[in-house]
Parts: C-alpha cells; sequence; structure tokens
C-alpha cells in the first residue's frame, strides 16, 4: 500500500472517531436537558456566578449609607485640660465675658476667660468656674461686679469664640495673671489689651 493510501485511511479514520465523540457529547446534553424541569433551568439562570458579588456590594453601599463623618474634636490647651464645666457655667462665663469686656477686641475678651480659668487653678481661689464668678457675692466687693447682671445679658456668638479660643487656641496671658481691672489691680502689671490693665497674683511676705 503506498503512503497516499496510507494517509487517506488514517484521515479518514480520525474523521469517525471525531464524529463519534460529537455524538457521544450531544447525548449527554440532551440527557442533562431533560432531566431538568423548567423551573430548574429558570432557576440556574437567574443564580449566576455574579450574584453574590452584587449581594456584597449592595451591603456595602448600604453600611456606608449609615456611616456619617464627625468632626474631630480639637485638643485641649494643656493648660486647662482639667478645666471642666456644666452648660450652667458655661452660660454664666458668657455672660460675664459679655458684661466686662463684650466691647473689647477677642484678644481682650479671650484673656479675661483666662483670668478666670487661670483663678479656678490657683489656690487661693475656688476651683471651679461658678465659684470663682460669684466668688464675694454676698459682700460689699464682689470678685467680679458685674455678677448682678448676669441675669440680662444676652452674649453673642464672640463671647463663646472667646471661651473657645482659651481652651483650644494659643494661651494670652501666663498662668499666675488673675486680675484685670481698668486701673490695674497691684503693681504686678503682666500688660494691658484694650481697656484692661492685666495683673499677676500678689506676693505677700
Amino acid at each position: 500500500m503506498s503512503r497516499k493510501v496510507k494517509r487517506r485511511a488514517s484521515l479518514v479514520l480520525l474523521i469517525c472517531l471525531l464524529a463519534v465523540l460529537t455524538g457521544i457529547v450531544a447525548l449527554r446534553i440532551g440527557t442533562i436537558s431533560t432531566d431538568l424541569t423548567p423551573e430548574q433551568a429558570t432557576s440556574k439562570l437567574e443564580n449566576s456566578a455574579v450574584s453574590t458579588p452584587v449581594g456584597l456590594l449592595e451591603v456595602d453601599l448600604q453600611e456606608g449609607e449609615q456611616v456619617t463623618p464627625t468632626a474631630e474634636t480639637p485638643a485641649r490647651v494643656a493648660r486647662y485640660i482639667n478645666i471642666d464645666m456644666t452648660d450652667e457655667e458655661l452660660q454664666e462665663l458668657a455672660a460675664i465675658v459679655f458684661l466686662e469686656a463684650g466691647n473689647q477686641s477677642a484678644e481682650g475678651q479671650q484673656a479675661v476667660v483666662e483670668v478666670v480659668f487661670n483663678r479656678v487653678l490657683h489656690s487661693g481661689f475656688p476651683d471651679t468656674v461658678h465659684d470663682v464668678l460669684h466668688q464675694g457675692e454676698d459682700s460689699s466687693v464682689p470678685q467680679f461686679s458685674t455678677i448682678y447682671g448676669i441675669g440680662s445679658a444676652t452674649p453673642t456668638q464672640a463671647q463663646y469664640d472667646a471661651i473657645a479660643g482659651a481652651l483650644y487656641g494659643d494661651t494670652i496671658l501666663d498662668a499666675d495673671v488673675v486680675f484685670f481691672s481698668h486701673n490695674g489691680e497691684n503693681d504686678r502689671v503682666w500688660g494691658k489689651i484694650g481697656d484692661h490693665v492685666f495683673c499677676r497674683e500678689y506676693i505677700w511676705g
């Protein structure tokens, strides 16, 4: 037999084998398809491999919608980190700053706040904002003469900003500055801001 005849015989055999394999595959597919009900076939189409990632994406979006960003609370000034105030004390302090320095600059108003805070931390004065503001109220010489008018005071945002500036911003006064007045409490003058002279604590002895 020539080489050409052998090649043709091999080609015919290969074609026959491919035809047999194709028939087997078609038979298997037909059997699987006839075993499935229409409902099962539909279910398989609907529950494709991408269904799970889609579900996860929806959960992530829902969780993302529940997250609300919050503004970061600024760090307290180290000197006043232990200053605690109730809402009532905050309102009283704003009223005192309004009455004492409402016509002064932002720096002058913050300096008045710092005097109050310095007193709270000073061993020679009461240790709460309320008690510092009301010290001597029942006497003829209250520490803050404007204490009697806080009920009618109408503090503005400027006074609350001054309080926030003292607590969270750059301090203006030294820690031992505990007096302010128009003429100066003593000869230990720290400096003057606007109409007020700020003085350090007394030194006795």
